[in-house]
């Protein structure tokens, strides 16, 4: 049995891992959730923040790092790269042989194909440049080895579960409003249902550390468009002309990550990754 360390387990995406774990415990796998300030009264949470003795947390065996900034200035966002060499810290002194963190499609140059993890790193804007600041200084970092999961979108961890949420709980109901390009469709994104992510990441947790890439997309194996989800959803909708400016296709290709973790054929089935989404976001 080994332990794997969740930090940054207050967040969206820790909460629906949790969710998925505490209802699923992962063969294998014993978790633990770091909070910062309060920890829910639970034998799997601790409290614990940047900088506390990492000694006092017992032998890890691997570290999942989701803790992050999403928004603000440059000084603000390079605290990720903080916070990265703070998870590279407590591996080192709690024996952990691997550190998944969690960085983004963002760190990649924009293209209309799959974006492999050969492909070029060249961030639009300063989250992505900042996640990619990210990576660089935690492979820069001696020990553990460093896995950087390059998220699509998590469902239910992002923008659209957002609207979807703000809509089922307003008492007088809006359509959404989606971009439609000359496809006919919305925009096309790389999704992954949170029980996938789970198993993704229970994968990369106990693979041997020779199988274990320095970059990893993290999407199902096709990609979904938002038209679809919402349609799958019961979600309804209006469509607006999507601006020039607009971002139709941002897509990963998964093929490593499929070779690395027995995820289901359908995982990039609208149906299958709302009905996950609703299922965990409720119990999150």
């Amino acid at each position: 049995m080994k332990t794997i360390l969740v930090l940054g387990a207050s967040g969206k995406v820790g909460r629906l891992l949790r969710a998925v774990w505490s209802a699923e415990t992962p063969q294998g796998l014993r978790v633990i959730y770091q909070f910062r300030d309060a920890a829910p009264d639970a034998a799997d949470c601790i409290r614990f923040a940047p900088g506390d003795p990492a000694e006092d947390l017992g032998t890890i065996d691997a570290v999942l790092s989701l803790w992050g900034v999403t928004s603000g200035d440059a000084r603000a966002l390079a605290a990720n790269t903080d916070l990265g060499l703070e998870a590279m810290r407590i591996a080192r002194a709690t024996g952990a042989d691997r550190v998944l963190h969690a960085s983004s499609i963002a760190v990649y140059a924009p293209s209309d194909a799959p974006l492999g993890e050969d492909d070029p790193v060249g961030a639009p804007n300063a989250y992505g440049a900042a996640k990619a600041d990210m990576e660089i200084a935690v492979r820069s970092e001696t020990g553990p080895r460093s896995c950087c999961l390059r998220i699509g979108s998590v469902a239910g961890a992002e923008s659209l579960a957002a609207s979807v949420d703000a809509y089922q709980a307003a008492e007088v109901k809006t359509p959404l409003t989606l971009h439609r390009f000359a496809s006919g469709h919305g925009p096309a994104r790389s999704y992954i249902a949170p029980s996938d992510l789970a198993r993704a990441i229970e994968a990369l947790a106990l693979r041997p550390l020779t199988d274990l890439p320095e970059a990893v997309n993290i999407g199902a194996s096709r990609p979904v468009t938002m038209d679809a989800l919402l349609h799958a959803a019961g979600i309804p909708f209006d469509w607006q002309p999507a601006p020039d400016a607009a971002r139709e296709i941002a897509v990963l290709n998964t093929e490593c990550l499929h070779r690395l973790a027995p995820l289901p054929r359908d995982d990039g089935d609208p149906d299958h990754i709302v009905r996950d989404w609703l299922h965990w976001r409720a119990r999150a």
